[in-house]
């Protein structure tokens, strides 16, 4: 052939490595079809061919004359006749051969036979390979043997069981006894190829520092190779076409191209072919790419993304606003990333942009700020359903093989047939909003398979199947920077304390700032004892929490490239200040209101006093934020009013509506129980 500069960098290293190797590990896309250019009448053609039929073609254009193949199921078989018979002269005689082999196998019981059939000699493995070492060792007939499904000789290259340790020694045998056969001036390796699916799949001591072999590894095919396909698709003709794939104009064929090689990032050949027939059986037009590649990875034609209302979208920021108070700055990132999104501008700074996530955000602050719900309100805004926020409490998966429990354990474990929780749900929902929780409780073998899914916005399960995650917003909050884990005396358990106080001590000579939540004597920086107590500002509360995000990945992680993975999506949120605490507050009573109007017909009214009782308690816990308001509301109404619905039912019969005119404490023991004061009771 000539221009070996076309063909795939794995098949230029092969070439390379011939007259200097005698044995070859291929490891990778091996399943996959590969292109590769044929000769006709002196005119070079495109075809995809299997990886078997790509060598025969490869070393029989190289001047080989017998090109064997061999598997534990159908055992050594050729392409023709001649090398099949070429095959038998060079073992004839030799002390294993496949007529000795048969007459053996024929006359002992238990033993499987060798049997002739379409140049085929099935074969004990042992037989097979004592075959193959004498063939490569012949120094008259350049020979190249693959063996095939190399990955299923051992299930374990670490552990070798006897025979299995014998198999491979044979093999490397193979590589040593391999006969440079020179044919005229031309000089041939005889050479044995191992396919495998992993190139740890087979024993360490076979390759290492072995100077006769070498590895190559085939790749999901670049960005050069899925343009070939489309190219060919589009303008050969006697290469399949997509539907309505004709009278397409230069322009459009330009367009189609780029699309399709950015959308089938990460895509095999046989893949690319599969979306061509599903354009054909389906009836959707090349014009639509996007919606064949969704049809294909999501089982769904139209996007989710193409059905968002373009209206709420514009009104995002009220709608987002209403249920997440207090956090202008939160709201304003998302709603960046909603416009990048929609104008499908998400990961345009990236060489692989269609692949990747919708949009990466990493919500970080004190605890009951809105973080949680932020991520619901963008799922019901996005998908019309909060449900499609799916929410993973990383504390759940803080041991060593989580990774398993959230991704799918690999064949052979427990738990294999179930996949992971995780891959299941993106399957089930690929348009959706991913929030996991607290990632800085997580075990670290998780966030390497998180920098798969941010950078390829894909992974493949225990199973083996491929999910998607490039239609998915992802969410990670954390609560790093907020507090402290501080060790009790024990050295076992850990106490959780502030770190960020929502207050501070203020220096207004030299703008210092103490966030301790402890008074200090005196300013660090310039000593005056002079200082305000204020709200600890936002800017100082980002700085701080931004910095110690920093720390965590970078020193106490020592894991950068995942800081680098979130880029500039860091999103701090501030702690609830007391005017958003009034309206949490009063958001909270009025959805009581209403629930006991609808179910028990009576109108509750709640006075001044009860509202100013429930601020001046919440305020004095203002780092629980929103929720400490919720969970104060749930002791101190909710608790009591319930009692009330339940133990004076006939007494209510005849209300209409109730006046909680105040809220009375008692404390007993550690706890305090409140009672509600009501008129008319």
């Amino acid at each position: 052939m000539n221009g070996l500069d076309i063909l795939s960098r794995w098949m230029r290293e092969l070439n390379r490595y011939l007259p200097i190797k005698t044995q070859f590990y291929i490891s990778g896309n091996i399943y996959d079809q590969v292109l590769y250019p044929l000769k006709q009448n002196d005119t070079i053609y495109w075809s995809y061919l299997s990886v078997r039929d790509f060598f025969y073609r490869f070393f029989l254009e190289r001047g080989y004359k017998i090109i064997g193949f061999y598997d534990l199921v159908d055992g050594i078989e050729f392409k023709n006749e001649e090398m099949y018979k070429d095959f038998r002269r060079l073992i004839k005689g030799k002390e294993v051969d496949t007529e000795k082999g048969q007459q053996k196998k024929t006359t002992n019981q238990g033993e499987a036979k060798s049997i002739d059939v379409q140049h085929k000699c099935v074969l004990k493995i042992d037989d097979a390979l004592d075959n193959i070492r004498i063939v490569v060792s012949n120094t008259t007939i350049p020979t190249v043997f693959i063996i095939d499904y190399s990955s299923r000789l051992t299930s374990s290259p670490n552990q070798l069981y006897g025979e299995e340790r014998i198999h491979f020694l044979k093999i490397l045998k193979c590589a040593q006894d391999a006969a440079v056969v020179t044919i005229g001036s031309e000089t041939f390796n005889n050479l044995t190829i191992l396919l495998c699916d992993r190139l740890n799949d087979i024993p360490t001591w076979l390759y290492l520092n072995n100077p006769l072999t070498k590895h190559l590894q085939i790749d999901k095919p670049d960005d050069e190779e899925r343009r070939k396909f489309i190219t060919f698709a589009l303008t050969r003709n006697d290469f399949p076409k997509f539907f309505d794939s004709t009278n397409l104009t230069q322009e459009e064929v330009k367009q189609i191209q780029e699309k399709f090689v950015d959308l089938t990032d990460g895509l095999g050949n046989y893949e690319l072919e599969s979306l061509r027939i599903l354009s054909q059986r389906e009836q959707i037009s090349i014009r639509n790419i996007k919606n064949i590649v969704e049809r294909y990875k999501f089982g769904v034609i139209e996007s989710a993304w193409d059905k968002v209302n373009i209206e709420k979208l514009r009104n995002a920021k009220e709608i987002l606003s209403d249920r997440v108070k207090g956090q202008d700055g939160a709201i304003e990132s998302v709603l960046d990333l909603l416009k990048r999104a929609k104008a499908g501008l998400a990961g345009v700074q990236h060489s692989s942009k269609s692949s990747k996530p919708k949009g990466i955000l990493f919500f970080a602050g004190p605890t009951g700020v809105g973080k949680t719900e932020l991520a619901k309100a963008l799922a019901e805004l996005l998908f019309g359903d909060e449900k499609a926020c799916i929410r993973f409490d990383m504390s759940e998966y803080g041991q060593e093989q989580a990774d398993q429990k959230l991704l799918g354990a690999p064949p052979g474990y427990v738990g294999y047939e179930e996949g992971g929780q995780l891959t299941n749900k993106i399957k089930e929902k690929p348009f959706s909003v991913l929030l996991f929780d607290e990632i800085e409780k997580a075990h670290p073998s998780i966030l390497d398979k998180f920098l798969q899914i941010l950078e390829d916005g894909r992974m493949t399960d225990g199973k083996g199947e491929t999910v998607y995650f490039s239609e998915s917003i992802i969410i990670f909050t954390s609560n790093i920077g907020s507090y402290l884990d501080v060790p009790t005396g024990d050295g076992r358990t850990v106490i959780r304390k502030i770190n960020i106080h929502p207050n501070a001590w203020h220096c207004e000579n030299c703008n210092w700032i103490d966030v301790s939540g402890e008074k200090p004597d005196q300013c660090e920086e310039c000593q005056n004892t002079e200082l305000k107590y204020i709200e600890t500002p936002y800017a100082e509360i980002k700085k701080r929490i931004l910095s110690a995000i920093k720390d965590h990945f970078k020193f106490k992680l020592g894991r950068p490239e995942i800081l680098n993975r979130f880029g500039n999506n860091f999103v701090v949120f501030d702690y609830i200040r007391a005017p958003i605490m009034k309206e949490i507050r009063d958001r909270i009573l009025n959805k009581i209101t209403e629930e006991v109007k609808e179910k028990h017909k009576i109108n509750i009214i709640f006075s001044e006093d009860v509202k100013t009782f429930l601020f001046d308690k919440a305020i004095q816990n203002i780092e629980q934020g929103g929720r400490g308001v919720g969970n104060l509301i749930e002791e101190a109404i909710v608790n009591p009013l319930s009692r009330i619905l339940f133990d004076e039912e006939e007494k209510l019969k005849d209300k209409t509506s109730l006046l909680v005119g105040d809220i009375v404490t008692e404390r007993k023991g550690s706890t305090e129980i409140y009672t509600l004061k009501v008129e008319g009771l």
